[in-house]
């Protein structure tokens, strides 16, 4: 599996956050972020504001590649000034250059388990742990085999 080196410009995802450690594949707080507290609501809260109605699970403030650590957000780009909906955040993701991974929802957390664990990076090139990593989903997200991608923010060595 390799990568496409992508550079994606700062946007804004507007969404429910948690504690990333509540979120993981076998931890019910996954299910419970995306379907009940995200999806509930986007139909109204941020779906007719979204700049491409996708999707993206964003992991912030991870300390690297330790992804037990800061907080995971669901939600969807938004334009600078959407209105935040009581009980939602809206963050920025600041511009950077990205080892994009191919994948399917299905196997998204193998990708990314691949992508931290065992990848690496081009020559000229290492993980940017200062920038957050996400997936990005496309609007038709319908089950398992829907096409994923996983961003993993990148840095040319100094």
């Amino acid at each position: 599996m390799e990568p496409r080196l992508e550079k994606r410009d700062s946007f804004r995802v507007l969404g429910v956050e948690d504690d990333a450690y509540k979120i993981d594949e076998v931890d019910p707080g996954f299910s419970d972020l995306w379907m009940n507290r995200f999806m509930s609501r986007h139909d109204h809260d941020v779906q007719p504001y979204s700049i491409d109605g996708a999707y993206y699970a964003v992991w912030f403030d991870t300390t690297g590649i330790d992804i037990s650590k800061g907080s995971y957000l669901a939600g969807m780009a938004v334009r600078d000034g959407t209105k935040v909906p009581d009980g939602w955040v809206s963050r920025e993701v600041l511009e950077a250059e990205y080892a994009v991974f191919e994948t399917t929802l299905r196997d998204v957390g193998d990708a990314t388990e691949y992508a931290l664990d065992q990848w690496s990076p081009w020559p000229d090139y290492e993980l940017d742990d200062m920038k957050p990593r996400f997936d990005l989903m496309p609007p038709d997200t319908t089950g398992p085999w829907t096409p994923v991608t996983v961003w993993i923010p990148v840095k040319r060595k100094t």
